[in-house]
């Protein structure tokens, strides 16, 4: 019974002497950084494709601290810190820990959220102690250098898994306006206008490098069959014979042939006839890139637009007309016949998107919208740090 009791006043003795060293004499960092390091995410490796293996992302950087001060921002991710390669985020922190206040250090960094695969160097000078107004534990780290290890982790068959795996935020294809005459459309930076008539009845964009050719063309057909003129059309356009496969049916009175020459090209025909009158929209790739170079291509060349002759007076939208294929135009009440034939984006799985601003992206309406957001189901994409929705329909 004695020897219990002193075990017990033992124990007591040491439990009070703990806490009074907690209070009475709380430990100090020795450096404080203000990062927060996590283990690197499927969608930062994959954004970060100079990096074989290996890095750290930066889950958060405190406000008013020595990494803010240094430009650090969340998001990117550390490939070295003094020059060694950073293979973890226990790593890049215990390397951290090491260090006292005054101390400097230079940070290789890739910033993933602006897409950037280039490196910048950053140096940080570690402060004595956190800001007075951070809230702190009485034993705070000494380096207040965090890592965090268990990342949300992707549900079997959840239908937002796949957006886990790919990060925060979609990637669209930023688009920029082409436009002569009376005739407009969007397309990647890297093309340029080939041609255009004066009258507006034919506009013809393409990729400054490689085979990529979007066309629209307006014409009366005086009585012809469409696939004589379709033929001749394709072949005056690309110096090489056609051949098209069978005609499918699409909505609004459109018709979809595809089609190949013998240099080796190839694409779909998007086409109606009113009123005696064709009008037409041509992608033209590569046949080897079809698979990939086709939706893009084609996107462009459904986004083109002409006052041409003859044209139908604009009509209100139709409830099977996607936002995403149209114009903000059209969204508004007055959609054209180009508009109509955008309908034919659905089989390419793109769509149109913009911000307030005005610029134009390509996205894939199945795969890219979310469900959640900060404001409500729609589009976004990540752009300062921030995410930004993004509006469905094509600027007009």
């Amino acid at each position: 019974m004695l020897v219990r009791i002193a075990w017990l006043g033992l124990a007591l003795a040491l439990f009070a002497g703990v806490v009074w060293l907690s209070t009475a004499r709380p430990w100090k960092p020795r450096g404080y950084s203000g990062l927060e390091f996590a283990a690197m995410t499927p969608a930062a490796n994959a954004r970060t494709p100079l990096l074989a293996r290996g890095g750290a992302l930066v889950l958060d950087v405190a406000p008013d601290s020595a990494a803010a001060r240094a430009g650090i921002k969340p998001g990117e991710v550390a490939a070295a810190i003094d020059g060694t390669a950073i293979i973890s985020a226990r790593q890049a922190s215990d390397i951290i820990r090491r260090h006292q206040a005054g101390d400097r250090i230079a940070l290789t960094l890739f910033d993933i959220p602006k897409g950037d695969i280039h490196p910048r160097k950053v140096v940080l000078a570690f402060d004595a102690t956190p800001p007075a107004s951070r809230k702190l534990s009485v034993r705070p780290p000494r380096t207040l250098a965090k890592e965090l290890f268990y990342l949300p982790t992707m549900a079997a068959n959840g239908a937002w898994s796949p957006r886990i795996a790919r990060g925060p935020t979609i990637k669209p294809v930023a688009l920029t306006g082409l436009g002569a005459g009376r005739c407009n459309g969007f397309a990647p930076e890297n093309w340029r206008v080939a041609g255009y008539a004066p009258d507006n009845s034919m506009f013809h964009v393409m990729a400054t490098e490689g085979f990529a050719h979007a066309i629209y063309k307006s014409a009366p057909l005086e009585g012809h069959d469409a696939t004589p003129f379709i033929l001749a059309f394709l072949k005056s356009s690309f110096a090489a014979p056609a051949v098209l496969t069978p005609p499918q049916n699409q909505p609004f009175g459109f018709v979809l042939q595809n089609f190949g020459n013998t240099r080796g090209g190839g694409g779909f025909v998007v086409y109606r006839i009113a009123a005696g009158r064709i009008a037409l929209w041509i992608a033209a790739v590569p046949a080897a890139d079809v698979a990939w170079a086709r939706p893009l291509t084609g996107a462009v060349a459904l986004s083109l637009h002409c006052q041409s002759p003859g044209a139908p007076a604009a009509l209100p939208p139709d409830p099977q007309l996607p936002a995403t294929s149209v114009s903000t135009r059209c969204l508004d009440g007055a959609c054209s016949e180009g508009d109509f034939a955008g309908a034919a984006l659905a089989a390419l799985r793109t769509g149109y998107v913009h911000n307030l601003s005005g610029e134009m992206f390509l996205v894939n309406p199945r795969r890219d919208f979310w469900q959640d957001g900060a404001e409500g189901p729609g589009f976004y994409h990540q752009i300062g740090g921030e995410n930004e929705k993004l509006e469905p329909g094509r600027i007009n």
